[in-house]
C-alpha cells in the first residue's frame, strides 16, 4: 500500500510541478530561465547583442514550457501506474 500512496503522490506532484511551468503561473518559468541566464554565461568570443539575448531567453522559456508538459505526461502515467497497482492489490 505505500508504493501505491507514493506513486499516487509524486504522479500529483509532478503534474502541480508540469502545470506550473507549462502555463508559466506567476512567471516562474521565465524566472527560472532569468535565474539560469545570470548564472551561467556563455563562453563566446563574440559579444551578444541585445537582439541575440531576447531570442535565447524566448527559446529557453519555451523549452522550459515543453519541459512542463513532458513533466505533466510523466506525472499522469505516474497516476495511471499508481491507479493501477491500487485495483490489481484488491483483487
Amino acid at each position: 500500500m505505500g508504493r501505491v500512496l507514493l506513486g499516487l503522490l509524486v504522479g500529483v506532484l509532478l503534474i502541480l510541478i508540469g502545470a506550473a511551468l507549462a502555463s508559466d503561473y506567476r512567471g516562474i518559468a521565465t524566472k527560472h530561465i532569468e535565474l539560469s541566464m545570470q548564472t551561467v554565461r556563455s563562453v563566446s568570443p563574440f559579444r551578444w547583442t541585445d537582439d541575440r539575448l531576447a531570442r535565447r531567453r524566448a527559446r529557453f522559456i519555451a523549452f522550459d514550457r515543453l519541459f512542463g508538459v513532458l513533466t505533466m505526461l510523466a506525472g499522469a502515467t505516474m497516476l495511471v501506474g499508481g491507479a493501477h497497482l491500487l485495483l490489481s492489490e484488491h483483487q
